[in-house]
């Protein structure tokens, strides 16, 4: 595998791994706000059915009349209205509203909006309670602010509970429109962040490439390959250098190359001369040892010092190997 290719795996990997956290971390952060709007309005609800069961224990022990009790629990209730957040009272005979902050939707059947189910807020609150255990449900809703001038619906956590003594069910929803524009935000931000921390490393793995590239002289595995022939002895091979190269890896191996070359050519060179002298050397030897001549001797004595001379040429060529 090229080194371009190993680089390009580490950027994609790094991005994965990225996005991978970034996402987790964006989900993690956007489910906390959810649980802490979830938690703010189960707090309220449990509030709103002590305030309930205050003023039925009221009634009960005949201190008021029912509507005395009523009236004072929707008073009650009424007071804890906050621009969009606020209350409201929906009557489980009839599905009207016995108490809304806009009084026009009060004692009229009102089923809500219908959400992107195709369910409408009541069935899905009805939906919502049957499978609860303790009277209390929750649900996304889509409504128009109640304090805005536009009628374009926004999403909305609302949260139910039941009080059968009386057949209500009250109910407080807040926008969660902020929690999407905050996740957005953010996301956005990290984005933003992501994108430069990934160009750096980017630009950091592409320099890093591009330093050892020019360290070796080439792709490493090409150097290895190179390598690899030249210690089976071939000797022969083309090992290509960028221009002006002098100092990388792949150069010292091309020098390498060219010494081996002309050490080993040397050798051969001598051996091949030594060979024809020792041939000659022994044609000399027999001639003498036939003739016992003056002139016999003279030519054994030159080939005796040919052949030390190019023994020691040899000898010369093999000291070069260091063991």
């Amino acid at each position: 595998m090229r080194l371009k290719t190993r680089i390009f795996i580490i950027i994609f990997a790094s991005l994965v791994g990225l996005l991978a956290i970034g996402s987790l971390g964006l989900y993690s952060m956007r489910q906390t706000m959810m649980d802490e709007r979830h938690a703010q309005i189960t707090q309220l609800l449990l509030f709103t059915e002590a305030q309930l069961k205050y003023f039925h224990a009221l009634e009960t022990n005949g201190t008021m009349t029912r509507e005395e009790a009523q009236s004072r629990a929707k008073e009650a209730i009424a007071a804890h209205t906050q621009g969009d957040n606020f209350f409201f009272i929906r009557n489980l005979a009839d599905a009207s509203f016995i108490y809304h902050v806009i009084p026009s939707r009060v004692g009229k059947q009102d089923p809500g909006a219908v959400g992107p189910d195709g369910r409408t807020a009541l069935q899905t609150t009805h939906d919502e309670l049957a499978k609860s255990k303790d009277n209390k449900a929750f649900m996304i809703a889509y409504s128009p602010r109640a304090s805005g001038a536009d009628k374009k619906p926004y999403p909305k956590l609302i949260g139910v509970v039941k009080f059968e003594p009386w057949g209500w069910l009250p109910g407080i929803g807040f926008f969660i429109d902020d929690i999407d524009a905050r996740f957005w935000k953010a996301s956005s931000i990290f984005l933003m962040v992501a994108g430069a921390m990934f160009a750096l490393l980017a630009a950091l793995v592409f320099r890093m490439r591009t330093a050892i590239l020019r360290l070796l002289g080439g792709e490493p595995q090409d150097a290895a390959d190179s390598m690899k022939k030249i210690a089976n002895g071939e000797l022969g091979i083309e090992i290509p250098l960028e221009k002006d190269d002098e100092s990388s890896m792949m150069a010292s191996l091309k020098l390498m190359q060219m010494k081996l070359t002309n050490l080993t050519a040397s050798i051969q060179d001598n051996a091949q001369t030594l060979s024809e002298q020792v041939r000659n050397f022994d044609g000399v030897s027999k001639a003498y040892g036939e003739s016992r001549s003056d002139e016999d001797l003279s030519a054994l004595n030159r080939s005796v010092k040919k052949l030390g001379k190019t023994a020691d040429i040899l000898g010369k060529s093999i000291s070069r190997f260091r063991l």
